[in-house]
């Protein structure tokens, strides 16, 4: 029994001189694991940069941020898998990790989450108020004049539903093309005429 369970311990501390070996095919499904994250990662990266939506950014900035951690502990388990531009991939997470906290995304994302919530709630005024709020720090994620907006239409307010859309014009840039013509083509529908900034 005893010779048993030595033959058991054993196999579960192997002597460090011993080396692992690997076959080809565990290898290359390795390999083949590693680029995956990499591809994840480079694509998280250029959406988080080019996108226009700061819900999106943040959350692709943290799915790059997530798999790079997940590559460095493959190649910390594998010494065949190398990573080759480790340091230029760290510092362009951390860039726009402090572009993005420079520019306040994390406030903004969170108060139109929150904004969202009140309103899944039934608390329609503090989801005003809070959409309010952020309309003042002229933020320029089109949800938060959308929202406002909706919310204004559904009161009848017509005039802070107007407000919130000249906002909008002012706020949105017009690259983000599709909801910045949503901001344009509101009145037409609403009033059939177009409004001044």
């Amino acid at each position: 029994m005893l010779s048993l369970l030595k033959k058991i311990l054993n196999s579960f501390f192997m002597p460090q001189e011993q080396k692992i070996t690997y076959s080809e095919r565990d290898i290359e499904t390795i390999r083949t694991q590693a680029q995956c994250i990499t591809d994840i990662i480079n694509e998280s990266l250029q959406i988080a940069n080019e996108s226009k939506n700061i819900e999106t950014k943040l959350s692709r900035l943290n799915v790059a941020t997530q798999k790079l951690n997940e590559l460095k502990e493959l190649a910390r388990d594998y010494p065949f898998i190398i990573i080759t531009s480790l340091d230029e991939v760290e510092l362009a997470i951390a860039s726009m990790s402090f572009e993005f906290t420079m520019k306040g995304y994390k406030s903004i994302a969170d108060g139109n989450m929150h904004g969202s919530t009140l309103e899944k709630s039934g608390m329609i005024d503090e989801a005003i108020a809070q959409y309010e709020n952020l309309l003042e720090r002229k933020v320029d994620t089109p949800f938060t004049y959308r929202r406002l907006a909706i919310l204004y239409k559904k009161r009848k307010q017509s005039e802070d539903e107007l407000r919130a859309i000249r906002a909008a014009l002012k706020n949105v840039p017009k690259s983000n093309a599709a909801h910045y013509a949503w901001f344009q083509e509101r009145p037409i529908k609403a009033w059939g005429t177009l409004i001044e900034k």
